[in-house]
Formats: structure tokens, C-alpha cells, sequence
């Protein structure tokens, strides 16, 4: 499926787009710097919307693939033939739903607990944050549960040949999840960029973006790629729901959606001081990568499962 025309002149646009800015800023990298500086002279304008964006709304973006999680555990719990197992993957996938309402909850407050004043750029204290106490970590997996019990119980409703139907996007969902955030994290490990905020506090030369500087020293320091921009696009995993019920037209409708949403979320990073426009790009296209090479694989025979 990922084959079709509709969907291979849309990859390669986006591909060479992607790869494009990659290599044009890193033959001239002032480019990042002009971007982030043009996009942050509006003051105290552009770091409100960024920081409301960072704070209040990309950490919603885990919330549908708690439901995904939620669907897919009632899925395998249902599983008669292989009951066992069935029970060990329901069970498996409940708990990373919960840890993912439990992350959203805790990133939202550990983002405003950082922040001292949502019109300037972050300063990241040294000491604990209000976010790290135990009894809100607490309070944040107590509430994810109760969010995964609600997800459980509407899924429940769901039947089986349906839950089943959708089998297939349920685990490219999984697959762009867990890629995404193991890769992100993995790189910014090793390329420890410092952010655009930070930067123009100090007096460092300008780092371009392919520059390895090893293990970052703190939150300042994971700039490339970005994460958030990755956390965006997997949203575009979930419009290939439409497709399994037979809605492709609102599939692409959803996914013309979903991709304007990564747009926003790539300027609105910018905007916010924390990245460049070569961190965007990286993480958009890590994201990307991912999600064309699960499609391509799961979906190679059409996206819905067909009942017997």
C-alpha cells in the first residue's frame, strides 16, 4: 500500500525536503542561527506560544496512544486460542498505556515547574524541581491509571472482529512510539547540542548541527534532533485507522491534518528558543523513516486484517 502513487510522490517530496535542510545547513550553518533568531524577534510574543505549546499541548500528543495501548491489551486479552499469551501481551500493553498517561501527566507539570515566566525563554535551576517529589510522581501514575481504566472500559465496547481489523495499526502505532523516542533519545546522547536558548546566553562559537559532543551535561545540552518535533509526527501513525474501516478519504484528509500539525509543532519549537531548524528536520525525518518502514511492512498487504 505505501507503494501507491498517492503515498510514494508524497514521501519523496518530504524526503528531499528533509534531507535538504540538513545539507544546506550544514554547509552553512548560520542559517540555523538566522532562522531561530528571525523566529524569536517577536519577543515575548513568540516564547509564549512556544512555551504554552511545550508545556500544555505536545504532551497530549501521548494521549491517543494510551488508547491505543488500552484497545490493544482488551484485543489480546480476548484471544481465545492462545489465552497465555494472549493474557501476557494484554497485560504488558495496559501497563505501557499507564506509563504513558502517567509520563504525560508528569512532563506537563515538570515543564511548568521549570518555567518562571512563560513569556521568556527557560532556565532550567539546578535544584529539585516541585515535579520531582515522590508524592507527585505518585499522584501522576494514581491518575494515569484511572485514565487507562477509562481507555480499558471504552475499548471493551469495541468488538473483537474490529478490535482485530485494526490490529495492524495498532502495532505501527507501537513500532513509531518506541522507535521514535529510543532513536531521539539515542542520538541526542551523542550529538549533545546546546539549544538555541542557551546559546545566546554564552559565549560559545556556534555548534552546527553534525558536530559530536558526546553526552549531554543537562536538559540544555539535547537539542538535536528534536524530540518533540518526532513526538508530533506519530500522530500520523494513527490516521491510518480511517484506512482499516474502509475511510480513505478521511485517512488522507486526517494525515493533510497531521502533517500540519508537525509544521506548527516544527515553528513553534523554533520559536521557542529550544531548537534550530536542522533539529526539526532531524526529528521529523527519524519519525518519518520510521513510520514508512513499518507501513511499508505491516501494511504491504492492505491495512485492514480481513475477517474469515
Amino acid at each position: 500500500m505505501i507503494k501507491q502513487k498517492k503515498f510514494l510522490i508524497p514521501i519523496i517530496i518530504i524526503y528531499v525536503i528533509l534531507v535538504s535542510v540538513l545539507v544546506i545547513t550544514a554547509v552553512y550553518p548560520a542559517l540555523d542561527y538566522s532562522i531561530s533568531e528571525f523566529l524569536t524577534s517577536g519577543g515575548s510574543v513568540t516564547y509564549t506560544i512556544g512555551n504554552i505549546f511545550e508545556i500544555y499541548i505536545e504532551p497530549v500528543t501521548l494521549l491517543p496512544m494510551c488508547f491505543v495501548f488500552a484497545a490493544a491489551g482488551v484485543c489480546a486479552l480476548r484471544w481465545e486460542h492462545k489465552k497465555v499469551a494472549g493474557r501476557i501481551l494484554g497485560a504488558l500493553s495496559l501497563i505501557c498505556g499507564e506509563v504513558f498517561a502517567q509520563q504525560m501527566l508528569h512532563r506537563i507539570i515538570k515543564y511548568y515547574s521549570r518555567l518562571t515566566d512563560i513569556s521568556k525563554p527557560w532556565i532550567y535551576p539546578e535544584e529539585p524541581l516541585f515535579s520531582d517529589k515522590l508524592w507527585v510522581k505518585i499522584a501522576c501514575a494514581a491518575v494515569g491509571a484511572v485514565i487507562t481504566v477509562v481507555f480499558v472500559l471504552l475499548a471493551r465496547k469495541i468488538e473483537q472482529k474490529y478490535l482485530m481489523k485494526a490490529l495492524k495499526v495498532m502495532i505501527v502505532c507501537m513500532i513509531c512510539l518506541f522507535g521514535e523516542l529510543a532513536t531521539i533519545e539515542g542520538l541526542k546522547l551523542l550529538f549533545g547540542r546546546m539549544r538555541y536558548r542557551y546559546w545566546i546566553s554564552t559565549n560559545d562559537a556556534f555548534w552546527p548541527w553534525y558536530r559530536l559532543n558526546g553526552k549531554p551535561a543537562s536538559d540544555g545540552y539535547k537539542s538535536f534532533p528534536s524530540g518533540h518535533t518526532a513526538n508530533s509526527f506519530v500522530v500520523m501513525s494513527l490516521t491510518f485507522f480511517f484506512d482499516a474501516f474502509g475511510k480513505k478519504k478521511a485517512g488522507d484528509i486526517a494525515r493533510i491534518g497531521a502533517l500540519c500539525w508537525v509544521i506548527f509543532a516544527m515553528t513553534t519549537r523554533i520559536m521557542a528558543g529550544a531548537h534550530f531548524l536542522s533539529d526539526v528536520a532531524a526529528g521529523f525525518l527519524v519519525s518519518f523513516t520510521i513510520l514508512v518502514v513499518s507501513a511499508a511492512f505491516m501494511f504491504k498487504n492492505g491495512v485492514g486484517r480481513e475477517e474469515k
